[in-house]
């Protein structure tokens, strides 16, 4: 798809940014994006506090919008936009590109064929060392571990085992935001998730899903993985390749334009339900663990 504009909020990163990527125009603002003619969708990857009011100007402006991920910073926000979306006859999709990576139709088919039996166990953990003074722990930029990376863990173990029964969570706080946050939950069936975010390790980046007849491991980085393997006790017994040129952001992209094209009102493969359900769950753990933004108060 060609991009035919960018917007943001200095004009002069607008600019720099069109000229390094060949786009046509730069616009002076985020909103200016959508009134546009020849616009038919608007990606915004902006900073976690501005999803909301940027997908609500671009809803407003009759686009449809593919919102980077959390879609929003709480779920009340996150109604309010699917609920404008709906109003406008425009499509609202999260860009949560690690749902549409390959890796995910080669899990689901796994799992689905038993060759690990019935799921029981689903673990994922996403860390790396945030530099100093970044959006990651800013509290003003909708910043920490759960809203960044914790989305991954979460929406993997969502996608395998549902929303939780239960959930015991913990964090470390730092100037108002969770720096580590740790989740242990309780599904339906008796499963159990593990899901860990951090700022402050270099984490293994790995996530398992295990049942009584061996486990699958989603190899680093798990949430756009090259390679799964099977293995049981201390051995590999397979491996699958799950490779993909580019970065990954492709097969989002790829998506959103066909459900435009087919007339959706949401993706199958992301539909609103899955979204807001995470972003629930988000909610209520950062409540457990005492994390508020300053757009909430």
């Amino acid at each position: 798809a060609p991009v035919v504009a960018v917007g943001s909020a200095s004009p002069e990163r607008s600019a720099s940014f069109a000229a390094e990527r060949g786009v046509e125009r730069a616009v002076d603002t985020h909103a200016a994006v959508a009134e546009l003619d020849d616009v038919d969708i608007v990606y915004v990857g902006t900073t976690n506090e501005l999803h909301h009011r940027n997908a609500l100007d671009a809803i407003a402006g009759g686009k449809h919008v593919l919102c980077e991920k959390p879609l929003a910073l709480n779920a009340d926000q996150a109604r309010e936009m699917f609920s404008a979306a709906a109003g406008a006859g425009v499509l609202l999709m999260e860009a949560m590109w690690m749902r549409f990576c390959p890796f995910i139709d080669t899990l689901d088919e796994l799992i689905g064929s038993g060759v690990i039996g019935e799921v029981t166990d689903v673990e994922a953990m996403f860390g790396f060392v945030a530099p100093a003074g970044g959006r990651w722990t800013d509290r003003n930029r909708g910043g920490g571990a759960l809203l960044d990376l914790g989305v991954y863990p979460l929406s993997l173990a969502h996608h395998l085992l549902g929303s939780p029964t239960g959930f015991e969570a913990i964090a470390r706080v730092e100037d108002g935001v969770d720096v580590d946050t740790r989740v242990v939950s309780h599904h339906a069936g008796g499963s159990v998730g593990y899901q860990g975010a951090t700022l402050l390790a270099d984490a293994a980046n790995e996530a398992v899903v295990a049942g009584p007849d061996g486990r699958l491991r989603i190899h680093a980085p798990f949430h756009h993985t090259s390679t799964i393997t099977l293995e049981r006790g201390a051995e590999v017994l397979e491996t699958y390749d799950t490779s993909f040129k580019g970065h990954g952001f492709q097969f989002e992209v790829a998506e959103m334009q066909r459900c435009v094209a087919s007339g959706l009102t949401e993706s199958p493969s992301r539909p609103a339900a899955d979204t807001l359900a995470v972003m629930e769950w988000m909610d209520a753990i950062r409540a457990r663990v005492g994390v508020v933004f300053p757009q909430e108060l």
